[in-house]
């Protein structure tokens, strides 16, 4: 094997190749698996789970959805957040250069741990965040227990 020496910086990196190779097997290995390039992938929200001693808290970002196209659901110990942002284009000849926003359905689920008491849920829409509130249940909140000294 040879040594190669890389002398300046306008020539190929040297890791260059790996990183082709990585792309190769990413691609290859992803279509294997069902999974599909960036530009089709569907669009699924941002999403952050909070924890306080009282609640749980998600909150989603969900820009440009209107409040009318968003759908909670609460089954057990799971909240699913489905909605749909529509798309804005009136067509191919509306002018876009380029697309990168995502449209369409989409669909967030969250296991809450010790599970929240469902009749109290709370949900707020607030310039394009959603934040849902999901009270503890009274068991399942952390007691403080006194230690008494004989």
């Amino acid at each position: 094997m040879a040594l190669v020496r890389w002398k300046n910086r306008n020539e190929v990196a040297p890791w260059s190749a790996l990183r082709d190779l990585e792309a190769d097997f990413n691609r290859m290995f992803g279509n294997v698996f069902g999974e599909v390039a960036p530009s089709e992938r569907k669009w699924a929200p941002a999403a952050d789970l909070k924890e306080t001693a009282d609640a749980y808290t998600i909150e989603a970002d969900l820009p440009g959805v209107k409040k009318e196209d968003i759908e909670l659901t609460v089954l057990d110990d799971t909240i699913t957040i489905k909605g749909e942002r529509k798309t804005e284009k009136e067509g191919k000849d509306a002018g876009y250069h380029c697309v990168e926003r995502r449209y369409g359905g989409f669909q967030r689920r969250f296991r809450i741990p010790g599970g929240f008491d469902a009749a109290k849920v709370k949900a707020d829409y607030e310039h394009g965040v959603l934040r849902v509130t999901l009270p503890k249940r009274e068991e399942s909140k952390p007691k403080q227990i006194e230690v008494k000294v004989n």
